[in-house]
This record gives C-alpha cells, structure tokens and sequence, in this order.
C-alpha cells in the first residue's frame, strides 16, 4: 500500500522549468533519500509534496487525500491544505521554532491548536516525544538556550506530535556544526527502525545508503535514477550520477 504517489509533478518559477515531470511512489515504512546538486529540483519538489509549492500540472495522493494540478482542476482550498498538513510533517534546514515559547509550548501548539488537544494530553505527549529525540531535560528551555542540534531535534518532535503518516526532511543537517549532524541522524535512523515513512534531502551520503530503502538521484528537474541504495550510491549506473558522486568526494 502506497503511502505516497506523485506523478508527472510539473513547476515552474517564471521561465525557470525546476520540475519537469517528477514521479514517486513511497510504500508505507519506506525511506526513500533524494540526492543531486544545488538547483536540480529536490527541494521544490519535497515542497510539492505537501504543497508548500503548488504543481501546475501532475497529480499528488498522500493517504486518502487526492489533488490533481492543471488548467482543469480547481487549487485545493485551504481547509483541504491544512488536512493535508495534518498528516505530513515537514522539517526543514532551518527550525523555524517559535523563540518566545518553551521547547515544550513550541512542540504541543499544533496538537492543541489544530487538533483541539487537551493541554495535559498535549503535554504529556509533547513529554514523551522530548524524551524520545533526547531532550527530556530541555521541556521548560527557550529555543534560544539550544544547540543547532538540539533545535531540529525539537522541531522534529514538534513534527511527530501531530501524528503524520508521512515524514518529509529538507536537508535536516545542513545548517549544523559537522560536530551536531550525528545527533539529528541518530533520531532520524531511529523513526527509521520504528517504520515511519520519510522522504529525505540530505547530502550525508553515508547515512543515506545506509538507512534508505530505495535512494532518487535527481538531475535537471528530473529523477535521473532511483533504486536501492546498493545501485545508487554504491554502483551508480548513469555517468550522471557517478560524476555527482565523484564530485561529492572531492568536495566533502
């Protein structure tokens, strides 16, 4: 069962053509990585798939929820967006915390604000999730007291507190000293052994043949290449891809 199906995922910025007909299927408890260059479509198309970006054409199905991008169809109203949102969690480079609540207020604010959470229940959730990315201690902590770490450690608690069905990372490390990058990895691998879906950006190419279960080479607002890790990283197929690689060595 598909947790996730994007097809013929089309966007353009003015003339600039970013997507040109991106296509993925992610099955429930997969982790699927995207890697490329700067500017080869990953990003945008991570926001399409929960429509941070609209697509102009394509077609987009995360659980029962259905859209379809074109001159036909109409644009999702925003009561159909915030559904959605609902069931797919986003992180992103940068945390985005709230600086004037605590650690704790910034995690349970979605639950008691959009799911109409009680507070002791959204607390005690919002407890359990610090304790579960390492951070019990840090509760009563404003943002401004945390590590880079540590903060995208809470923003992704703040994402598993609305229970999504899908976990979306934008390059979740690197904003991050190299120092704090394993922290934020380990949580990550973590979600990983417990079956989340995800769908990652990341240029830790390392970690992402060793946690993915299939790994989309992106290239020129296509996906170039996509397989399991052991094809994709560890014998790439396309001379795209194995110059993509020999060039992330010599730069890291």
């Amino acid at each position: 069962m598909s947790a996730l199906i994007a097809d013929n995922i089309h966007k353009a910025f003015g003339d600039h053509e970013v997507l040109k007909g991106v296509s993925l299927s992610v099955a429930r408890g997969e982790v699927v990585t995207l890697i490329g260059a700067s500017g080869s479509g990953k990003s945008t198309f991570l926001r399409c798939l929960n429509l941070l970006e609209m697509p102009q054409q394509g077609e987009l199905a995360i659980g029962l929820h259905r859209f379809a991008f074109g001159k036909g169809p109409r644009a999702p109203k925003d009561a159909q967006l915030a559904q959605l949102r609902e069931h797919v969690g986003m992180v992103f480079q940068h945390f985005n915390l709230f600086p004037h609540m605590s650690v704790l207020a910034n995690v349970t604010e979605g639950p008691v604000q959009v799911k109409g959470m009680a507070r002791a229940d959204a607390d005690a959730l919002g407890r359990d999730l610090l304790a579960k990315v390492g951070l019990a201690d840090k509760a009563d902590a404003f943002p401004s007291r945390l590590s880079g770490g540590q903060k995208q450690r809470v923003a992704i608690a703040r994402a598993l507190a609305m229970k999504p069905e899908v976990m979306l990372f934008d390059e979740p490390t690197s904003a991050l000293d190299p120092e704090l990058v394993g922290e934020v990895l380990a949580v990550i691998r973590s979600l990983a052994a417990e079956g989340m879906t995800m769908v990652l950006v990341t240029h830790e190419m390392a970690f992402a043949a060793d946690v993915s279960t299939r790994v989309g080479f992106m290239n020129d607002g296509i996906m170039a290449e996509i397989g399991a890790p052991e094809e994709t990283i560890r014998q790439p197929r396309s001379e795209r891809l194995k110059a993509f690689l020999a060039r992330f060595h010599e730069t890291h």
